[in-house]
């Protein structure tokens, strides 16, 4: 007869609950010592890295409050206002470690887990944890939002005083691709996750359908008219990704986790995180393509210039050239405007180069112009001032137009020199283009304003929306 082993019913419901507890308190203390050393662990260490990520608090919480906002004219509208905290876990009382620029900030404690970013620029980071060279580090800025992994610092010493007060300069970087976890959130907002394609040099994500053809066109020709137009070599080859989203709502709820990215333009770009983003809802295709090419300039200028460029320089360059004409075949031709108009029943609205110039012209007439100092003076905050944007991104990309022109007071050759100066790592300082600009500076503002006053701005080419 066989024999069956019995199990006092008291031990397996202490049993039971011993495990369940276990893991209760493990998904409460997810950066706890034991899940960390299960990480370095053969067969299950990607189940505890994966356990970990789920059960962390990875960013920054929010909080949305009503909030009442006034108009230009007087009266008042509703909006949200988001007020973000950070865990309290990963504030800067905790011990701070420099990382040097060029350093891999990695998913894990180990060589060749994913790389999450690389360090651009040296910096100051706080130490949740150690493992001998690899510290787990946390860093949260309102511009890049939460930072946070694991980087090898072999032999750590604090970076000498002459070290830290050494301006970092400014020199071109190679292209980065977006994280997988980037890729995922935005194929998330796409009709059916979208589909995986090219453009170009460049990826492509899209649930647009037929209307993303004309993107390859104009992406495989973009970087060889920088180079000839700006005279500089972008290093490397691009990598990033292109996000494009079919509806606005879906392009809004990718962007909605970052309330600095204006959600009433149609596109952006982040090179630093290898993407941009843009959608195409109820917009002619030269309005897109005038777009692509903006924020593809982006991605170009951080290969050929580097990154943190001033406003003025980095959105001039971008408009510079996507404003210009744009031949059928997808080519952008400089030194051209390009423009057209879209007619909607009885409502005939203009965009590009052209209206750009109408506008400028309009602010020349009521004194409401600032000057190329004043411009390379503004920083990001001023310069982006919603009342005065649209102005001043027009004023940086004329002015650049005007310098790469044979107009009197043009200075191609000086302009070049700078670009290959900036290029090169030198200060970023305000004055820095008006030493390689030859000629008297109130003579150049003449001829700029001169200039600026003959723009031909016919009547832009008719495009008629889609009912």
């Amino acid at each position: 007869m066989r024999r069956h082993l019995s199990v006092d019913p008291r031990l397996a419901l202490l049993l039971m609950l011993t495990v369940l507890g276990a893991f209760a308190w493990l998904t409460r203390h997810p950066e706890s010592e034991l899940v960390r050393r299960a990480e370095e662990w053969p067969v299950v260490g990607q189940l505890a890295t994966a356990f970990r990520k789920a059960y962390s608090v990875s960013g920054p919480s929010k909080e949305v409050l009503d909030g009442v906002q006034r108009t230009d004219k007087g009266d008042t509208a509703q909006f949200d206002v988001d007020v973000e905290g950070v865990d309290s876990d990963r504030v800067s009382a905790r011990p701070q470690v420099w990382v040097e620029p060029g350093s891999q900030v990695q998913v894990a404690p180990r060589g060749g887990s994913e790389v999450v970013a690389t360090v651009e620029l040296l910096g100051n980071y706080s130490v949740i944890e150690r493992r001998g060279d690899w510290f787990h580090i946390y860093r949260y800025s309102v511009d890049g939002g939460a930072l946070e992994g694991w980087v090898l610092l072999e032999g750590y010493v604090e970076p000498s005083p002459e070290r830290l007060h050494r301006a970092e300069p400014v020199l071109p970087m190679a292209a980065v691709a977006p994280s997988a976890d980037r890729v995922e959130r935005a194929r998330s907002f796409m009709e059916g996750g979208g589909i995986e394609a090219s453009c170009g040099p460049y990826l492509l994500y899209t649930d647009a359908g037929p209307e993303t053809d004309p993107c390859g066109q104009l992406a495989t020709q973009l970087e060889e008219t920088y180079r000839k137009r700006y005279g500089l070599t972008p290093v490397g080859e691009p990598a990033e990704a292109i996000f494009w989203f079919n509806t606005r709502d879906a392009y809004e709820g990718f962007i909605a986790d970052n309330q600095r990215i204006p959600a009433d333009k149609a596109g952006h770009a982040a090179p630093a995180r290898g993407y941009l983003a843009l959608h195409s809802e109820d917009l002619p295709r030269k309005a897109v393509a005038t777009t692509l090419a903006h924020e593809l300039i982006h991605l170009i200028n951080r290969r050929s210039l580097g990154p943190a460029l001033p406003p003025w320089l980095s959105e001039g360059l971008a408009d510079e050239l996507a404003e210009s004409r744009l031949e059928d075949t997808g080519r952008l031709v400089p030194g051209e405007l390009g423009g057209y108009s879209l007619v909607s029943g009885n409502v005939i609205q203009h965009y590009g180069g052209l209206v750009s110039a109408a506008r400028l012209k309009e602010a020349l007439e009521t004194s409401e112009l600032p000057t190329l100092d004043e411009l390379m003076e503004m920083g990001s905050e001023e310069f982006h001032e919603a009342s005065q944007e649209t102005l001043l991104y027009a004023l940086s990309s004329f002015w650049i137009r005007f310098l790469l022109s044979d107009a009197p007071g043009s200075d191609a050759v000086g302009f070049r020199a700078y670009l290959e100066a900036v290029a090169s790592g030198q200060d970023l300082e305000p004055d820095l283009l008006l030493r390689y600009l030859s000629g008297d500076e109130q003579q150049r503002e003449a001829a700029f304003r001169t200039w600026l006053r003959f723009q031909a701005t016919p009547i832009p080419e008719v495009v008629r929306a889609e009912p």
